[in-house]
């Protein structure tokens, strides 16, 4: 056996940006963000590679990639898409299809789960509250696809963020799904989508002191969970990240 030594490893974590996986790209020499921006939204790259969405967000999987010869751009994306492929469910586009998603909409959805929580266990209850909210054509008041939207993103988000309706990202005035993935889904929540809870949740907000949510069926329960918050955050302990 001849020993093959790693040249170059790459590790896309869950929830990672397209933006974010370009530029990890380029900063290990594997090509440039220019040209690796173009290729990421190139209609014949993308057909060769069977996405059918406008741009590869949301079909990079997330994983540790090594390569034994530094690969091209396209060589390194195209390992990536198909790692999608392997780790998409068994007829998992079938099965979003009964739904009411086609595969791109399937795919946006999990990146919504994957970006709200880091709990495996807490997948299916993201998905259970985005479900209902669909179902009523209500908002769904996700904040990550908020920020995905704002190009100058610096860490504060403001009340004109949130109220800005030129953003066709901003769930909290736009309903429905956004227009793209918002990041890279892991299997997790690609089966969460297709696997929600059933328990009448409606809200979620964050825990206290914990990465861990609250979930809740009444408006009442949940203004009740997102005081306990607010008071937590102003002695220090929380950030609000819950769903309103």
């Amino acid at each position: 056996m001849i020993y093959a030594p790693v040249v170059a490893q790459i590790t896309i974590p869950e929830g990672f940006k397209l933006r974010e996986v370009i530029e990890r790209l380029a900063a290990h020499g594997i090509g440039h963000i220019v040209e690796i921006t173009n290729l990421s939204r190139d209609r014949v790259f993308l057909d060769e590679l069977k996405v059918r969405g406008a741009s590869l967000e949301g079909y990079i999987y997330p994983a540790t990639y090594s390569f034994h010869k530094l690969p091209t751009a396209r060589e390194a994306l195209t390992l990536m898409v198909r790692t999608f492929w392997q780790n998409l469910p068994p007829d998992y586009e079938a099965q979003a299809k009964s739904r009411g998603l086609n595969l791109n909409d399937a795919v946006t959805f999990a990146s919504l789960i994957e970006l709200e929580t880091r709990l495996d266990e807490e997948r299916p209850l993201v998905a259970e509250v985005i479900w209902r909210r669909l179902k009523d054509k209500a908002p769904l008041g996700i904040d990550a696809a908020v920020i995905y939207g704002i190009p100058d993103y610096t860490g504060d988000l403001t009340w004109a963020n949130l109220s800005d309706r030129r953003n066709p990202y901003n769930t909290r005035i736009h309903r429905g799904l956004p227009p793209t993935a918002i990041g890279a889904p892991s299997r997790k929540s690609l089966e969460a989508v297709l696997n929600p809870t059933n328990f009448g949740y409606y809200y979620y907000v964050l825990t206290p002191g914990f990465m861990r949510h609250h979930f809740s069926k009444t408006l009442a329960e949940h203004n009740e969970n997102v005081k306990k918050l607010v008071d937590a955050s102003k002695r220090g302990k929380a950030h609000d990240t819950g769903k309103h």
